[in-house]
């Protein structure tokens, strides 16, 4: 009986041990960490082809592979989590994620870290995110970024900084357009400098913004537009606390393949049954080999997968003078006109003035600039898989030939160059009002257009 009592004692002790010991594990926790990379999956997502009022862009369908964000040498307190009522406060389609998708979200909580996370190269449409924070987390910060798809810095998308009760939109990029709770991105758009509060409890995370629509540029001349890897990073403050991160979903670019008008998708927005594109624009050129990468490309109109050689007719601006009454239709940029924002090609006054060229740098730069624009719109202008593709052919297609010019920037113009960089940098130096960039992008550009009036390529 004595040695029956004292088994039952022990028993009884490590039970008592073991609770005080052992935490109790919830759904957030870090034993999503596979080896050295830890993978965030983000829902992908396209518009279909059916069109209509309520939607002019098409419903939205899933596709088969996510979008993975990774993390390599994640520092302690990077955890992933499934998103629920426990972990954030809701069920994802509470807080603004779409019917039948799973997203998943990315927290730190360790003092002064930093972690990043990468996805493969992408064309993006739209993204949506929620950002959470807990008490001690003013000052950390939610950074939004792009790089080239070789891993180069790209453009910066966005920048939040938690404040007590919300974030601050410290960053946001010229081109894009933000909204809160308004995933259709109607009516007035967010500022940068704007603040925008918590609007719920997010249970673990403490408390959540509202659904956070970034709607990229529809324009062709955007540095965003093109195949880019999209990252998060999440830096913490010295306090303690923890900072989240859900991106609900990415709205992705695709190509359309024989067969996708045939497919008997379920909108995700409205229900819409119909077809929708999937052939992948990009490279699938990923950060990590852990990284899953798309289903691979499809042949695009031009025989390459991007990279190569697909070209179009470029006509000179005298040419386009001649032709006034047949331009095609259309928008581009005219330096000092308009506020430097888009001119339709039915304002044939303006179009002429600016073919014309003149005496100052800008009017040169915008008599070439003009033209290369419309010659864009002549192969089939905005969503035109051709002129993506073209547009990440290199310069060397067209068999170029000068010396590599550093612009004021930083950045080096060379043949290697793609053709998208001859536009952004000539759009750049319009913005900037740099009178030197606009004298090199001029010489590019001429090269590029030639003068022969007649309607003949000179380049192609």
């Amino acid at each position: 009986m004595t040695k029956f009592m004292l088994v039952l004692s022990l028993i009884l002790l490590s039970s008592i041990v073991g609770v005080f010991v052992f935490p109790q594990f919830t759904q957030r926790s870090d034993s999503a960490r596979a080896a050295d990379i830890m993978l965030v999956n983000i829902p992908a997502v396209v518009h279909g082809f059916q069109k209509s009022s309520q939607l002019p862009d098409g419903d939205l369908y899933l596709l088969p592979n996510p979008m993975q964000l990774a993390i390599s040498d994640a520092p302690e307190g990077a955890e992933l989590f499934t998103p629920n009522v426990n972990t954030f406060g809701a069920d994802p389609l509470t807080f603004g994620a779409l019917q039948n998708t799973t997203p998943q979200g990315l927290s730190l909580s360790t003092p002064s870290e930093k972690v990043s996370a990468v996805t493969c190269a992408e064309s993006i449409w739209d993204g949506n995110l929620v950002i959470a924070g807990t008490s001690g987390t003013v000052g950390d910060k939610v950074r939004l970024f792009l790089q080239t798809t070789d891993g180069k810095p790209g453009p910066e998308i966005a920048l939040f900084t938690l404040a007590p009760h919300g974030v601050m939109v410290t960053k946001l990029h010229k081109d894009l357009m933000l909204f809160v709770d308004n995933r259709y991105a109607t009516g007035p758009a967010i500022p940068q400098g704007d603040f925008i509060a918590y609007s719920a409890a997010a249970g673990e995370s403490g408390q959540r913004t509202g659904l956070l629509t970034l709607a990229w540029p529809m324009m062709k001349m955007s540095e965003l537009e093109g195949c880019f890897r999209f990252g998060v990073e999440i830096e913490r403050a010295e306090t303690f606390g923890m900072t989240s991160v859900v991106v609900t979903d990415i709205v992705v670019n695709r190509n359309t393949v024989p067969g996708d008008e045939n497919l008997k998708g379920v909108g995700l927005l409205r229900s819409v049954l119909g077809g929708f594109p999937t052939g992948v624009p990009c490279k699938p050129e990923c950060p990590f080999s852990a990284q899953e990468p798309p289903l691979p490309p499809q042949p695009n109109p031009g025989g390459g997968q991007g990279g190569e050689c697909n070209t179009i007719c470029y006509r000179s601006p005298q040419y386009f003078k001649l032709n006034i009454d047949s331009l095609p239709r259309g928008t581009v940029i005219i330096g000092g006109v308009n506020f430097n924002r888009p001119v339709s090609t039915t304002d044939k006054r303006r179009i002429e003035l600016a073919l014309r060229g003149g005496f100052t740098p800008l009017q040169q730069l915008n008599q070439e600039f003009v033209a290369a624009q419309l010659n864009l719109l002549n192969a089939g202008g905005d969503g035109s898989p051709r002129v993506f593709y073209v547009l990440e052919g290199p310069l060397t297609c067209y068999n170029l030939n000068f010396d590599p010019i550093t612009l004021s920037n930083g950045f080096v113009l060379s043949p290697d160059s793609l053709l998208k960089d001859v536009y952004r940098e000539a759009r750049q130096s319009i913005f900037s009002n740099n009178v030197q960039d606009q004298i090199a992008m001029t010489k590019i550009l001429d090269l590029l257009n030639g003068n022969n009036p007649q309607n003949v390529c000179h380049r192609n």
